[in-house]
């Protein structure tokens, strides 16, 4: 670690330069898969700590995070059938956490959003979690956290777009 700028710095196999980017790559694509993984494990110690079933979680974290939606739309982003999203709906409407509503812009529709205050259930699911990560980062410079942030956007762009795509005909 860089005592002066306190960040790593990135050397070759001989300690010095930096490394090659295709040995960075690499470790990106592993830390990433590492990354998913984790982040997988965590949503599910979430939803036993909620008392829900994963896919209940993360419906209400996807509602969270996107805001109303249709349940064609939630089917769409958890890749569930129209009627087990009926089912979850239901379910997370019974521990009075979403509530179905006219759709804004079309009446034909119903819009599914969370009712006020059911984002404390997730303060109660990852207790800590917000001190912990403000302290990892804590010591980074604020350009730095830009960078971060920019990324996070990049990856997350990129993630919805790869989530859009079809599966070719004929693919399982």
């Amino acid at each position: 670690m860089d005592t002066v700028s306190g960040t790593a710095e990135p050397h070759g196999p001989d300690g010095s330069g930096p490394r090659p980017r295709s040995e960075l790559y690499t470790e990106l694509q592993n830390d990433g898969q590492r990354l998913a993984v984790g982040l997988v494990r965590l949503l599910h110690r979430m939803s036993e700590r909620s008392g829900m079933n994963p896919t209940d979680f993360q419906c209400y974290t996807l509602l969270r995070v996107s805001g109303s939606m249709t349940p064609g739309e939630i089917a769409d982003s958890l890749r569930l059938s129209t009627g087990s999203v009926t089912g979850v709906i239901d379910r997370m409407e019974a521990r009075g956490l979403v509530e179905r509503a006219p759709h804004p812009l079309d009446r034909r529709k119903i819009a599914v959003r969370l009712v006020e205050g059911a984002e404390r259930l997730a303060a109660r699911t990852a207790p800590g979690m917000r001190e912990v990560m403000t302290a990892m980062h804590e010591d980074y410079p604020a350009e730095d956290l830009e960078v971060i942030v920019g990324w996070l956007n990049q990856v997350n762009a990129v993630l919805d777009e790869l989530v859009a795509q079809r599966p070719p005909h004929g693919s399982g």
